[in-house]
């Protein structure tokens, strides 16, 4: 869809500005995307050692009702 574009002023910016050549990134969307990536990057690494380093079973032992290591009375 083809919208016409205006300056600062309100003018119609010329055609030639509007040739079909693609504009370069600017930095600030280079560095949000780079930003984006060291995140999602961080994240991955982070839930990958938690995976590798911490089990998923309990650390510790989950006894029966059945055989109690003590009684408690009172």
């Amino acid at each position: 869809m083809l919208t016409e574009k205006f300056d600062a002023y309100g003018e119609v910016l010329p055609a030639a500005a509007r040739d079909g050549r693609e504009t370069g990134r600017t930095a600030s969307a280079v560095l949000g995307r780079v930003g984006k990536l060291a995140f999602w990057l961080l994240v991955v690494v982070i839930v990958a050692a938690r995976v590798i380093w911490y089990p998923a079973a309990p650390a510790f032992d989950v006894g029966s009702a059945s055989t109690p290591k003590q009684a408690i009375t009172r």
